[in-house]
């Protein structure tokens, strides 16, 4: 995990389960937590740092109320940090999260835009990394040749041109792709290939002569299926294993078969794209796989709203707030279904799972710096963090999609 300070580090974390689940936890009190939309170009990303700072002056203001200047200055310290560090700015994504306490402080760069927040509480609110890690308009794409293998991810988003980010498959700095080379090696697994120095387009290029032992079909046949299960590994571990997202497979359709056939990957879908990736050029690949994975979200979202009212006539779900609850703090709610950019002020208790609605919606506190940040923590969210430390799941949709009016719906392990 990147850091882009030293000291008391922010972090830049990828928004992942894993990472959600550390912040969960008890941390020192008060916690800070701040949401904003971001831009990835000029001109639209000039607004960016000032709405930034709008923010952090509002988290300055909720924390003058019960917290010495000091304490204040050392929980804001790498916030103003992050605040001046011209390049993080210039290389945002769709939107920003940061999470601070004493010793922990986490930034997200974000594939969706958030609404603006700042909330100085007990507790890290979480439920917008919740919605995103549990909700059904992310996935990833795996671009395959028999020479490379790229991976990206994209966000299925209302109203605008979807944009897919490259996911690194080796440390910072290492190049982004798996190549053949990594896993094949010429001299053993090639002795009908001799190598005879550089070509006019780089190593070997238009300088491989065929000879030697060995068919050459044959021996390709098994070089690319050593490099697939390579492929199949790496992105498994480093990719869908901390992601949990769907995976679309944009390859030819034989060496498609051939990946298929060989890979363990559950998170692989049975839908693909049969293009030749040297032929498709990257800004095109998003319209071209957001159609597989909107049909595959679509089944997906159906399946779960139908299980909920199957469940529900059978006395095994449920749509009121305190009865989802109660239900989260005694590790009942096996699927919890909530509604996306909803935000319900009050107060949950943990170990009871009695809640008390109380506090108004939150403003638009990134176009000013004169009001505090809210106080007040998000019953959706405590509820939604109760049910995963239980092991339960989260699935977000949008208002319209929701089979209830409360902004929750659960389905029970049991009665």
């Amino acid at each position: 995990m990147p850091t882009l300070f030293t000291g008391n580090p922010l972090a830049v974390a990828h928004v992942s389960g894993d990472a959600v689940r550390e912040l969960l936890g008890e941390h020192p009190a008060p916690c800070l937590s701040l949401y904003m939309p971001t831009h990835r170009k000029v001109p639209e990303n000039l607004v960016d740092r000032p709405a930034f700072r709008h923010l952090v002056e509002a988290l300055e203001t909720g924390l003058s109320h019960a917290h010495p200047r000091p304490e204040i200055d050392r929980l804001l310290e790498p916030l103003h940090t992050l605040g001046e560090n011209v390049r993080f700015w210039q290389h945002a994504r769709d939107g920003l999260a940061v999470l601070a306490a004493d010793g922990t402080a986490r930034v997200f760069q974000l594939p969706v835009q958030p609404r603006p927040l700042a909330l100085v509480t007990g507790r890290f609110h979480t439920l917008p990394l919740l919605r995103l890690v549990a909700g059904a308009d992310r996935y990833n794409v795996l671009a395959l040749s028999s020479r490379a293998a790229h991976v990206f991810e994209g966000c299925l988003r209302e109203g605008a041109a979807d944009t897919l980010d490259p996911v690194p498959l080796h440390g910072l700095g290492e190049p982004a792709a798996l190549d053949r080379g990594e896993a094949v090696d010429a001299e053993t697994w090639q002795p009908h290939r001799v190598q005879r120095g550089m070509g006019p387009t780089g190593l070997g290029g238009g300088s491989i002569v065929h000879g030697g032992t060995g068919s050459k079909r044959d021996d390709v046949d098994a070089d690319t299926a050593i490099f697939l299960r390579y492929v199949d590994e790496v992105v498994h571990e480093r990719v869908s294993r901390h992601s949990g997202l769907p995976l679309v497979l944009v390859a030819l359709p034989r060496l498609a078969a051939a990946f298929r056939g060989l890979s363990r990957n559950r998170s692989l879908l049975d839908e693909g794209v049969s293009h030749d990736v040297h032929l498709v050029p990257e800004e095109r690949l998003p319209a071209l796989v957001a159609p597989v994975f909107a049909r595959a979200r679509e089944r997906l979202m159906a399946h779960e709203v139908r299980l909920f009212t199957a469940a529900h006539d059978r006395g095994l779900a449920a749509d009121d707030l305190s009865d989802i609850a109660r239900a989260a703090v005694a590790g009942k709610v096996s699927l919890l279904l909530v509604e996306k950019d909803r935000f319900e002020p009050g107060r949950f208790d943990r170990d009871s799972g009695a809640i008390e609605r109380d506090g108004v919606q939150p403003a638009d506190l990134s176009r000013t710096g004169d009001a505090p940040a809210v106080r007040t923590e998000d019953l959706l969210g405590a509820i939604a963090e109760s049910v995963v430390l239980h092991g339960g799941g989260i699935l977000a949709l949008d208002r319209i999609r929701m089979p209830t009016e409360s902004g929750a719906a659960a389905i029970y392990r049991y009665p």
